[in-house]
């Protein structure tokens, strides 16, 4: 939720709001960066992510997590280096080179464990921020639904409402925290 508004801002050029970025994940995408990478050259890429992030802050979606944009940033601009350098065309050593690989794929934010919880987390963020945006009758036949299993009709009774209102709060319930998880999915 915050980050939207903060990629919202720093689409519009305010730089109050990149410095905010920066001091939040500036440490952490450096640390991710030098499990990849030398210290010097770490420091490198996380200074091309942040820049190449300013430069082309217009051309930034604001509903991207930018905790996820930073990370696969960091990513794909170390394999381009280490592709530069040759590194996975030049292994004489078969053996070695699949040991790389298996490092490699190890930090891949679409593989590791950790990094999949950190977006997990984020997206549940992200999906209870979205519950609690729906209106108040939505919210409670949402949760009597998929939180207590409760059938339509069960809900219908419960609540003294009709089943087809019921059927028709789940079905907007549902609508909206689509549209959500699918905008939480492009930040990865």
């Amino acid at each position: 939720m915050e980050d939207i508004s903060l990629a919202e801002k720093i689409r519009n050029g305010d730089q109050n709001a990149f410095n905010d970025l920066y001091k939040q994940y500036y440490f952490s995408v450096r640390s991710y960066a030098r499990l990849l990478l030398n210290g010097n050259e770490a420091e490198d890429v996380v200074q091309d992510v942040f820049f190449n992030l300013w430069k082309h802050k217009d051309k930034l979606d604001e509903t991207l997590s930018l905790r996820g944009y930073l990370f696969r940033s960091v990513y794909n601009t170390v394999l381009n280096i280490l592709k530069r350098k040759g590194l996975f065309e030049n292994y004489s050593n078969l053996y070695k080179q699949e040991i790389e690989e298996i490092g490699y794929k190890h930090y891949n934010p679409d593989t590791n464990e950790i990094l999949q919880n950190l977006y997990n987390q984020e997206l549940r963020l992200e999906l209870n921020a979205a519950i609690e945006r729906l209106s108040p009758r939505c919210k409670e036949v949402f949760s009597l639904s998929f939180l207590y299993d409760m059938t339509a009709k069960e809900i219908s009774a419960q609540l003294g409402v009709s089943q087809s209102t019921v059927e028709n709060h789940i079905h907007n319930a549902l609508k909206t925290l689509r549209e959500k998880l699918n905008f939480c999915r492009k930040g990865l």
